[in-house]
């Protein structure tokens, strides 16, 4: 049977969805991306039967509500650690899909405890030509007032712009999660992702992923080569990373789940057997 929670952070209330969690099985933390929920992780559970599962809404998204705190990334990452503590994970995996995998990357830079064994960043935005679909939202958030930009998100703006038009499951899963978001947190967050267009390097790589690629532990990227379509300069980078490459995918690598949780089990069995 599933649990849920709403864990005590500081102050926050943290939405956990998990499996019940055996010792005998190796754990596996995910954790959403920008406007997301646990939904987009939610095929997990029946093609990782073998793994204590567990899901986070971070605060302002899904069932979380926004912080009394802050919503930067560098805190939803410490609020993270300060969740596996309160669950008593001493040791777990980390996948992280796209602005969760920049929040999983500062996890990883700041567990200090090893407790992370290893880190799968699914279509993170390491390098400046991945992050377009943050500009818009920035750039929205920065152009209306809190009441309209609220109308956009959760209005036919948002969908019309993005998820009604690309047509597929992932798409329908995420316009269900932004208008459960809070807007006003999704415009924050969308706005320090797009401001790490600043933070790049002479390879185009930003300061999230210079973080990624100076990490300690195993790490992997999987990313779509559809996603990445005419993005030359990020497929360049990625390629010196350990990476797998789905063909044809969109930004939601996880669409195909029998082929993209084959290759989760298979990064942690490795990382096992080192």
């Amino acid at each position: 049977m599933l649990e849920e929670k709403w864990l005590d952070i500081a102050g926050d209330s943290l939405y956990c969805l998990s499996t019940p969690i055996q010792d005998s099985r190796e754990t596996l933390v995910l954790i959403h991306g920008l406007g997301e929920s646990h939904l987009c992780f939610a095929d997990a559970i029946d093609w990782l039967p073998n793994y204590n599962l567990v899901m986070f809404d971070l605060c302002g998204y899904g069932y979380s509500p926004a912080s009394v705190m802050s919503h930067t990334t560098e805190t939803q990452a410490k609020r993270i650690l300060q969740a596996l503590e309160q669950l008593g994970i001493e040791q777990c995996f980390l996948l992280g899909h796209s602005w969760g995998g920049d929040t999983s990357t500062l996890v990883c830079d700041y567990d200090k405890q090893g407790v992370i064994q290893g880190f799968i960043n699914a279509e993170g935005g390491l390098h400046a030509e991945n992050i377009i679909l943050s500009q818009v939202i920035a750039e929205k958030y920065a152009e209306l007032n809190q009441h309209e930009f609220s109308q956009w998100v959760k209005g036919e703006g948002f969908a019309s712009r993005f998820t009604m038009k690309w047509g597929h499951g992932a798409g329908v899963k995420y316009l269900s999660s932004v208008r459960r978001c809070e807007p006003e947190v999704l415009g924050e967050t969308a706005s320090q992702i797009y401001a790490q267009h600043s933070t790049q390097d002479d390879r185009g790589v930003v300061a999230w992923g210079q973080t990624y690629e100076n990490l300690s532990i195993p790490t992997a990227y999987f990313w779509g080569t559809q996603s990445l379509k005419g993005c030359n300069r990020a497929i360049e980078f990625i390629s010196t990373l350990e990476n797998v490459a789905f063909e044809g995918a969109n930004h939601w690598v996880q669409n195909d789940p029998a082929r993209f949780y084959a290759e989760v089990d298979k990064f942690i069995l490795n990382v096992l057997k080192k």
